[in-house]
């Protein structure tokens, strides 16, 4: 049985709604934290940046649910865990 969840919110009152917002953004902080913390201090990633750049860096610290980038541009950005992607660059022999 598929539920259709754009119908179901178009259905719901205020309350039910709140319900679901909430839930919504319990998921995101859990996700935000599991994946932030399945990265290692040293390690390459890469994310969106600003007006959709893409930004690569070093993680230099992780936090509950965010992760502190310094960039190649010698920038330092506090980035969502989920907002990362590991990047593995070829080793300069």
């Amino acid at each position: 049985m598929k539920i259709d969840i754009h119908e179901a919110i178009f259905k719901m009152n205020a309350d039910e709604l709140e319900s679901v917002m909430a839930s919504v953004k319990l998921r995101r902080n859990q996700l935000h934290f599991k994946s932030a913390h399945s990265l290692r201090v040293g390690q390459r990633v890469s994310f969106q940046g600003r007006g959709g750049i893409t930004e690569k860096g070093t993680v230099e610290k992780i936090k509950i649910k965010y992760v502190l980038v310094r960039t190649d541009r010698d920038q330092r950005w506090n980035v969502p865990g989920s907002h990362l992607t590991q990047i593995k660059e070829a080793v300069e022999a």
